[in-house]
């Protein structure tokens, strides 16, 4: 028997309830919301771009700083050296290239270990070090270091154990006169075709057979300032008792009437300092009327004497300084 239906289910009509959409009110605020969205999005990725290419900038200038201090310290290190025992023979005869065999007290200084030159500009090529204060405004410094190579055993290839600025193995000396074979090292800041600063190494290449050269290449871009002082040991008891710098030195041989060896003679150690300054400027570290705080490249303890105003231009800037004493002196063979 059928049943029909409980008087509590609704009955069909037959008819579909219209499909009811949105208005334009509410459309109006889903764009707004999702304006909201987009911007709040768009603002964390611009500044975690931001944040990510300063990271990026520091640690470059940071690895330059460490590469660059690097290099320096480790040729300043090999400075006069010279192999007294020697693994070979020349002509049946010990090839000994040491101090005892370069000239000692000569007015020329090519014999010195360390050289300088205060506030320059120094050419590519050639074996100058610049003049004194030929560029007041970077003011820059330059140094040259001059050493030996060394063979390996019963060779004429060198063992590694010396390198020059670029990271070149150095030979030790062969035949003929010694000085002929030793290394020359140069550092000094120069710019490059678009302007940013560099640290140079200018290098001795030797020819066979023809006079020798000089070349020079970039080795750690960004390097802003480079600044060398010697330690003076006027009593000789190895411990400096000032620190000059390069014209310092030479204007103190002038007026002592003596060679400039005599007194570049008497130098023990070197403090270097440098500058070391970020690719890009950053807009957040401008300092918009306020003035940019002074730096000391060699140190706070000669702050005074050599100091650094940078510009304001947004950029990282680091300083490094080491002191090095000299594992080889010059002395004076009087």
């Amino acid at each position: 028997m059928a049943m029909g239906p409980k008087a509590s289910e609704p009955r069909p009509t037959g008819r579909r309830r219209p499909a009811r959409g949105v208005t334009l009110i509410e459309l109006m605020v889903a764009l707004a919301l999702g304006l909201v969205v987009v911007l709040a999005a768009g603002t964390a990725f611009l500044a975690a771009r931001k944040l990510f290419d300063a990271n990026a900038d520091l640690q470059q200038a940071q690895d330059t700083m460490r590469y660059a201090r690097y290099v320096v310290q480790n040729v300043v290190r090999q400075a006069g050296y010279a192999d007294y025992a020697p693994d070979r023979a020349v002509d049946g005869v010990g090839a000994v290239a040491g101090n005892a065999a370069l000239p000692g007290a000569a007015a020329d200084p090519s014999s010195l270990h360390v050289f300088g030159a205060t506030r320059t500009v120094v050419p590519g090529t050639g074996d100058s070090v610049g003049v004194h204060g030929a560029d007041p405004v970077a003011a820059n410094d330059s140094l040259l270091v001059r050493f030996f190579g060394r063979n390996a055993f019963d060779s004429d290839e060198p063992d590694g154990t010396m390198v020059d600025c670029l990271g070149q193995a150095v030979s030790g000396p062969g035949g003929g006169a010694p000085e002929a074979a030793r290394a020359w090292s140069f550092f000094y800041v120069a710019r490059a075709a678009d302007g940013e600063p560099e640290l140079y190494c200018k290098r001795r290449v030797l020819h066979a057979g023809a006079a020798d050269s000089f070349h020079a290449q970039p080795i750690a871009r960004g390097v802003e300032k480079f600044k060398v002082v010697f330690g003076y040991d006027a009593d000789g008891d190895s411990i400096p008792e000032r620190w000059l710098d390069a014209q310092a030195l030479d204007e103190q041989a002038r007026a002592a009437g003596v060679p400039a060896s005599t007194e570049w003679r008497k130098v023990v150690g070197l403090r270097i300092g440098m500058v070391v300054r970020s690719a890009r400027p950053h807009a957040d570290l401008r300092r918009a009327g306020t003035a940019v705080a002074t730096l000391a490249p060699l140190g706070a303890a000669f702050g005074h004497r050599v100091a650094f105003d940078p510009p304001d231009d947004g950029r990282f800037r680091l300083t490094t300084s080491f002191t090095l004493m000299l594992r080889n002196v010059a002395r004076d063979p009087s």
